[in-house]
């Protein structure tokens, strides 16, 4: 009772509950107490930790924002201040980007159909023989980020095995970035399709998040005028062995402890895709180290419907705001047996900056007498260091 008095506002005083951060700073202080009274009573401790554990995961909720009042034909071009609908969306992103920055997003404004099409496309690529895939797709690498990544050639995260996956990136396919050669017949169609789809949903959330954040609205969407770093990636996890008594051993884990590079992220689920985690706690780029992966995972439920997409916060937008939003930790998991015996489905949608943007910490996020966090970097810069440290050398 003490514990959770300490952890938690006081709805009928301050109108809402605690946000994560609070709760840890609190919780730094509140704990030591806690901890002096209970010295001598190591049982006691124990169900603390189960409480606080238990306490944080169910304050930790992502929520299911719908997105129309940013959609229309041409995009999300919104006059001088924004609609009562569109402040309040831009609001609740606010919430949920300082805390975790992990959103559900209803009604993107892809057309009809187009999202299980691309899944199809998907399934039917990655059921080509492995050797052939091997022999007659292109093969991605950090130069060209386009192309087919065989299953085991990429490490997420270098504290950890190879990651349990297979990839095919498009990026720019109207320019030609992307060799559909040895792909089925129509994969480069549909890919092409929801690609063009895609840009114009890129194009909406910056002018959404830079509403949230108080900005210029165009000021993301410049950022990603050319879009020639963005990267549409198709994700299969086959089958793996099942899952050891230790829901932390490396074996359980499909891709390790990372952060996203970019702005942010959109992931379409499969149906039934289970597995991805996150870690609610304070920001920061993992980049390929994992740390204190043991304790404060939380699951995320699959989308409620097909028209929801979850959308996450990337590392440069972290460093854009100053950590003022949170790129959060995640990972993907093997929950059960059951989930290791079926095929595991997902697209990503990686909206990086226009490779020439320089990314620099913005004053607005910069206290009075304080340095920024960040140095100074561009797109394309921040981007190659990070694909480099995923590869795995050939022995």
């Amino acid at each position: 009772v003490e514990l959770c008095a300490i952890l938690r506002s006081d709805p009928a005083r301050t109108g809402r509950a605690a946000s994560l951060g609070e709760i840890e700073a609190r919780t730094r202080l509140s704990f030591a107490l806690i901890r002096a009274k209970a010295r001598r009573s190591y049982r006691t401790l124990f169900i603390i930790n189960v409480l606080l554990s238990s306490f944080i995961s169910q304050m930790t909720t992502i929520p299911t924002l719908d997105f129309a009042a940013f959609l229309k034909d041409e995009g999300a071009i919104i006059g001088e201040e924004p609609t009562v609908g569109q402040a309040r969306v831009a609001s609740q992103i606010n919430d949920a980007c300082k805390d975790h920055g992990f959103v559900f997003i209803r009604n993107l404004g892809l057309p009809d159909g187009l999202r299980e099409k691309t899944f199809e496309a998907s399934r039917g690529l990655f059921d080509l023989d492995d050797q052939y895939k091997r022999d007659n797709l292109c093969r991605s690498n950090p130069e060209t980020n386009a192309g087919y990544a065989p299953f085991g050639s990429e490490s997420t995260n270098k504290s950890r095995p190879a990651d349990l996956k297979e990839a095919f990136n498009t990026r720019l396919p109207a320019l030609g970035l992307t060799d559909f050669s040895g792909t089925p017949e129509g994969y480069k169609e549909t890919a092409t399709s929801f690609w063009a789809a895609l840009e114009v949903a890129m194009d909406r959330y910056a002018i959404a998040i830079a509403t949230a954040l108080g900005l210029p609205f165009d000021y993301f969407k410049g950022k990603l005028q050319k879009k020639n770093l963005c990267t549409l990636r198709m994700l299969h996890y086959p089958p793996c062995d099942p899952p050891s008594t230790d829901p932390n051993s490396l074996e359980s884990i499909r891709i390790g402890e990372h952060t996203d590079f970019g702005l942010f992220t959109f992931l379409f689920l499969a149906s039934g895709a289970q597995g991805l985690q996150i870690k609610p706690v304070a920001g920061g780029e993992v980049g390929g180290v994992a740390g204190g992966e043991a304790s404060g995972w939380v699951d995320v439920p699959s989308p409620e419907s097909d028209d929801t997409v979850v959308v996450n916060t990337g590392a440069l937008l972290a460093r854009w705001t100053n950590d003022t939003w949170r790129a959060t930790a995640h990972r993907v998991i093997v929950p059960d047996a059951a989930a290791a015996a079926v095929h595991r489905y997902s697209i990503a949608c990686f909206c990086d900056p226009d490779g020439e943007s320089i990314v620099s910490v913005h004053s607005k996020f910069v206290a009075d007498g304080e340095e920024p966090r960040y140095p100074p970097i561009t797109g394309l810069e921040y981007l190659l260091m990070k694909l480099n440290e995923m590869q795995i050398k050939k022995p």
